[in-house]
């Protein structure tokens, strides 16, 4: 570019996307200050929610919190409401990337409106999207400083800081935090290995804790990967990393990531794990565990440190049966507290993710309009186990089809009271079958169809709370979600 002392290039690049979906069971879903599961489930800050494992769906009434309702009829005032509605949300992403010529220097400048329902007004704060539109939307997703150190060239040193994204693994740490890290690369042998050392700041505080010391949260990570494609040449290709990422909050600050609401007291929790992948003859497969260690101190107002026990792992399985049709299955298991009240903390909590896999439950579809962006890759303290099979088929150059069926359950037991007095305990969350469809109506522009149907499990019985008193007087309802969506990227 003219101006400039050495030359560089700019790109602009967006993804913008339209969508509309409608539903029989809003209440299981994050619609402003509805009742809902995903902010009565996931923890959601500001409420306890998560801690249901006393009475569960009886420990909090959707009448006078956010906990959400299994049900498509509720009784207001004595009179039947239905929860069936269609909704239009929008969500636009725009970034600048400026490099050097030889690769040296980038910098990448990010923002983003949405996720934002059509109608949407927030009194408390900016985020509206009604008539006349003055709502203050626009936030910012990356702001990066990235440029190759000049010295130890063997080890191809990077240097990125800023409002960085982070990808660790994509059922822990994949969104974006204020960091910096260095990256680098070399050959171990007959092994090409790259690495990357990252230091985040989620809270900077200008008090001191209790005993006077540094009062800021910190996260930190080291990721080490490996190619061993060159020494396990029977395969077509085989990866493996490992990483650690410590965090260390302090006295009266709370854990940025939302580690549970109520964590907000000397949080030192560590996530230990590794994955791999391999290739042969079509066959995929993606596998991983994840450990969750560290402590927490007086977290059950006892005074009591208590010690953070949560396990995650995963595998994924596809085979390309032709160059149209793929087969996969994914099963992943992240465990569950069966008693959140008191003792450890056995429920396994991601750093900052997104979740997928279920229309119904997790919204996949034409984009993720953010709710699943969260400490739990689940619903609640409980844990989740999900078993999905899909297919997908490309049907034309233009359209690809899919189907999935999944089957679904809590690791631990759900636990509910009836209005009759009578106790119940179940973990099953039920079968859904999920349809997509995907087509490139224009270049870069996609219509995009996600359907999904849950019969629902007896677990569900929790919060099927009809009058909103907080104690169970019916059975979960059989749910669905449709979202029709329009994205055009460039």
């Amino acid at each position: 570019m003219a101006g400039l002392a050495q030359a560089a290039s700019v790109e602009l690049h967006g993804e913008f996307g339209v969508k509309v979906q409608t539903s029989n069971a809003w209440g299981m879903f994050e619609k402003s200050d509805t009742p809902n599961l995903v902010k009565g489930l996931l923890g959601a800050a500001g409420n306890e929610a998560y801690k249901l494992d006393a009475q569960n769906g009886a420990n909090s009434a959707w009448a006078t919190t956010d906990a959400g309702v299994t049900l498509d009829t509720v009784k207001i005032n004595g009179s039947d409401v239905d929860l069936d509605d269609t909704w239009a949300s929008l969500q636009f992403r725009l970034w600048a990337v400026a490099a050097s010529d030889d690769g040296k220097i980038k910098g990448t400048w990010a923002m983003e409106v949405g996720s934002l329902r059509f109608g949407e007004n927030n009194s408390a704060g900016p985020d509206e999207l009604v008539p006349r539109n003055e709502g203050e939307n626009i936030e910012v997703r990356q702001m990066s400083l990235e440029f190759a150190l000049p010295f130890l060239q063997n080890l191809n040193l990077r240097l990125r800081a800023g409002l960085n994204p982070y990808y660790v693994n994509r059922f822990l740490w994949n969104e974006t935090a204020p960091g910096i890290d260095l990256s680098g690369k070399f050959d171990l042998g007959n092994v090409p290995t790259s690495f990357v050392l990252v230091w985040v700041r989620g809270f900077d505080n200008t008090w001191l804790d209790n005993n006077e010391q540094n009062n800021d949260f910190d996260a930190y990570a080291a990721v080490v990967a490996f190619d061993l494609s060159k020494v396990i040449s029977a395969v077509d290709k085989a990866q493996a990393k490992v990483y650690y990422i410590p965090m260390n909050g302090q006295d009266g600050v709370r854990v940025p990531y939302g580690v549970n609401a109520g964590l907000w007291t000397d949080v030192q929790p560590y996530y230990l794990g590794g994955d791999a992948q391999f290739s042969y003859r079509g066959v995929d497969v993606d596998l991983g565990v994840i450990h969750m260690g560290g402590d927490a101190n007086n977290i059950h107002n006892n005074g009591e440190d208590v010690d953070f026990d949560g396990w995650f792992s995963y595998v994924d399985l596809g085979y390309q049966v032709n160059d149209q049709l793929r087969v996969s299955f994914l099963g992943w298991w992240a465990s569950g507290d069966n008693n959140s009240t008191k003792g450890d903390v056995d429920s396994y909590i991601a750093v900052d993710t997104h979740t997928e896999g279920s229309v119904v439950l997790f919204e996949d579809g034409a984009f993720d309009d953010g709710y699943a962006v969260s400490s739990a890759p689940y619903l609640n303290q409980l844990g989740f186990q999900m078993y999905r099979l899909r297919v997908d088929y490309k049907a034309t150059p233009k359209l690809s089809l899919a189907a999935a069926v999944n089957y679904m359950k809590f690791d631990e037991d759900a636990k509910w009271v009836e209005d009759n007095g009578s106790r119940h305990s179940d973990d099953d969350i039920g079968w859904e079958l999920d349809v997509y469809a995907n087509y490139e109506l224009y270049n870069n522009l996609k219509v995009n169809l996600a359907a999904g149907y849950l019969w629902a499990g007896d677990a569900l019985d929790a919060w099927a709370d009809k009058d909103g008193d907080g104690l169970v007087d019916s059975s979960a309802d059989d749910m669905y979600r449709v979202s029709l969506g329009v994205t055009y990227t460039f």
